[in-house]
């Protein structure tokens, strides 16, 4: 007991110096002691860029694949460049593409889609559309997702589609968004004008005033002869001037407006001036079997038709497509190639990213690096179409690729494919003289309204 006694004392006493030692000459009472400090924590690794330490490194997104339904993989240019910049920003994303056939693609696809339930593993996640008729029969049958939604905090700008969009909005809703175009405009032969010395065709010309261009710039005979145009046997060239004024609709079953046009080509093939219908049809004479051997001096037609033109070696140029009047100069038509999500998508928003990167001004470079004609026609691309050999460097020609507006050939209207059906049969008879203006303009006119009710 002694000793534990001693002992105890003798702690007390260490205590106490060590305190007097820690606090110097300070005569207040010591405080209670503090507890032990926690181990400092290890810092974070740098990260591997050497930024900042204290930056929270993003997790790597899981991989996507995204299945696109497309048709000609082997003949469109442009789907390999598209995909191999995506991967590049979007490494995570796999495009894979599914091969379903131009000739029934319309058909094919929508029976896929009708078939396909949420979570199917065959399910698309994009879609590439063309023409109207494929359009209306998809978002009749509901089997697009609306577009709206991912349209907030997107880069996609409508207004960078001169108008185009607004045109497919059925009920308000956007299902689709456009990536390709192609639009009408005037090609002509600069050399075979020189030759008659007759002016140019221009960006701003009405209907009429080209009807007397094409008049003046014929010459020649037998198998000298030179055509001052081709018109196409489809319908659209040669009444679809009149659909320019903006209001103006062949979904309207008054066709009165169709007269004009009509009898304006068909007095242009009597007269000599242009070839006529019947024997393109019969000789199957394609306006690029005139146009390079020189035997028209001008052609109305799509813009797909550059791809060709830029490889023949007389000079030529193009013009602004003609207009009903002075006020609705640069305005044409055209359709576009549009990309849509399915409503059985399983990655919507991964697929809307691709979208907005195809449709946007990147998407609209890489076409035009192929050669095709981008819905967005930025200040760049329209560079590299125009830098392409072969393309005339005239400021006129490049002006022309730059419309005001673009309108489609065909309503977005339940009916279109059946009106469009319904006007080029009318079409033949009139061109082919099986009708009279009149009689063939009566026969659509009637066939139309009983199709839509009216």
């Amino acid at each position: 007991m002694r000793k534990s006694k001693i002992i105890s004392v003798f702690l007390a006493l260490v205590l106490v110096f060590a305190f007097i030692a820690a606090c110097g000459d300070e005569a207040a009472p010591a405080p209670a002691p503090a507890p032990a400090p926690a181990p400092a924590p290890e810092p974070p690794a740098p990260p591997p860029d050497g930024g900042d330490p204290e930056e929270e490194v993003d997790p790597e997104p899981d991989p996507v694949t995204l299945r696109w339904a497309v048709w000609d993989i082997e003949m469109v240019a442009y789907y390999a460049p598209l995909i191999e910049a995506y991967k590049a920003i979007a490494p995570h994303v796999t495009i894979e593409m599914v091969d379903l056939g131009a000739t029934d693609y319309e058909n094919i696809l929508q029976t896929q889609l009708i078939g396909l339930q949420e979570g199917d593993p065959d399910a698309y996640d994009l879609i590439k559309m063309r023409g109207v008729p494929q359009y209306v029969s998809n978002t009749g049958a509901d089997l697009l997702m609306e577009l709206d939604d991912f349209l907030p905090g997107s880069n996609v700008d409508l207004a960078n589609y001169m108008g185009m969009p607004e045109q497919y909005m059925g009920g308000g809703a956007l299902f689709a968004l456009p990536f390709r175009s192609d639009f009408w405009v005037v090609f002509y032969n600069k050399d075979l004008f020189d030759e008659v010395n007759v002016d140019y065709p221009t960006n701003e010309m009405t209907f009429d005033e080209w009807v007397e261009i094409i008049k003046a710039v014929t010459h020649g005979s037998g198998q000298n002869k030179v055509y001052g145009n081709q018109f196409h046997w489809w319908r659209s060239t040669v009444t679809l001037f009149g659909i320019l004024d903006g209001v103006t609709s062949v979904g309207n079953p008054n066709y009165q407006w169709m007269a004009h046009y009509y009898n304006a080509v068909i007095d242009l093939e009597d007269g000599g001036y242009v070839p006529s219908r019947i024997d393109n049809v019969a000789g199957n004479i394609h306006h690029r079997m005139r146009w390079f051997p020189e035997e028209i001096a001008q052609v109305n037609m799509g813009t797909w038709f550059l791809t060709e033109a830029v490889e023949q070696e007389f000079n030529w140029g193009l013009a602004a497509y003609p207009v009903p009047a002075p006020q609705f100069y640069g305005n044409t038509i055209g359709g576009v190639t549009q990309l849509s999500i399915p409503r059985t998508s399983p990655n919507p928003q991964e697929a809307f990213n691709f979208i907005e990167f195809v449709v946007g001004a990147e998407g609209a470079a890489l076409l035009a690096s192929v050669g095709q004609f981008p819905a967005f026609i930025t200040d760049e691309a329209l560079r590299i179409i125009t830098s392409i050999d072969g393309f005339p460097q005239d400021a006129q020609s490049i002006a022309a690729l730059q419309p005001r507006n673009i309108f489609l050939e065909q309503p977005v209207v339940p009916e279109a494919g059946e009106i469009d059906a319904i006007l080029s049969e009318g079409h033949a008879e009139i061109m082919d003289r099986a009708m009279t203006v009149e009689a063939g303009i009566e026969m659509m006119e009637s066939r139309v309204s009983q199709l839509l009710g009216r």
